[in-house]
C-alpha cells in the first residue's frame, strides 16, 4: 500500500475517532446490545430502533421466513442507530463507520454487511472490505491481529442487538 494511501486511511480512522458518528444513547431503543473486549477494556452499547419489530420473537431465535426451504428473514429496517463505547480509537473508528453504512439499511442487508466485515478479518483473509466505504480505511488493523478484535467488537455487538440476543457480546 502507498504511503499516501496509508496516511488517508489512518487520517479517515482518526476522523472518526475525534468525532464520532451517531456517538450518543438512545430514547427507548427497540434493541440494544453490549460489548466487551477484555484484552484492551473496549466497551460497547449499540442501539437500534426498528420499527414493525413489535410482537416478532427475540432472544437469539430466527424470525420466520415467509416460504419454507428460504433463510429466515427480517423483515424490517434500521431506522436509527446510534452507539456508546469507552476504548481504543481502532473501536471508535469501526463502531462510528458502522453507524453510517448501516443507518437506513432493511435488517437484512445490514446483517448481511455486518458478516461481510467480520469475514474480512479472519484470519488468511485479505480482502472483502473493497465495496464497504469508509471501513476499507479499517483494513490494515490485519497487520496487528491482537488489534482485529477492536475492529469487530462493535460489528459483534451489531449482530447481537439485531438479533435480540440479551448476552453480553465478548471477543474472547
Amino acid at each position: 500500500m502507498s504511503s499516501k494511501l496509508q496516511n488517508l486511511y489512518q487520517r479517515t480512522v482518526l476522523e472518526h475517532c475525534r468525532s464520532p458518528r451517531n456517538f450518543h444513547a438512545m430514547d427507548e431503543p427497540d434493541r440494544v446490545a453490549e460489548g466487551f473486549n477484555p484484552l484492551c477494556g473496549d466497551k460497547v452499547t449499540v442501539y437500534l430502533r426498528t420499527p414493525g419489530t413489535e410482537g416478532l420473537r427475540r432472544g437469539g431465535e430466527d424470525v420466520p421466513s415467509s416460504n419454507e426451504g428460504e433463510t429466515p428473514s427480517l423483515p424490517f429496517h434500521i431506522a436509527e442507530i446510534s452507539f456508546e463505547a469507552a476504548g481504543c480509537a481502532i473501536c471508535l473508528a469501526s463502531a462510528s463507520m458502522m453507524t453510517e453504512l448501516l443507518d437506513g439499511e432493511t435488517a437484512d442487508h445490514a446483517k448481511q454487511q455486518a458478516e461481510k466485515v467480520l469475514e474480512a478479518f479472519k484470519p488468511g483473509v485479505e480482502n472483502g472490505l473493497g465495496d464497504l466505504g469508509e471501513i476499507v480505511a479499517l483494513g490494515s488493523v490485519r497487520s496487528y491481529p491482537s488489534r482485529i478484535r477492536c475492529v469487530t467488537l462493535p460489528w459483534k455487538t451489531f449482530t447481537a442487538a439485531l438479533d435480540g440476543d440479551p448476552n453480553t457480546v465478548s471477543t474472547e
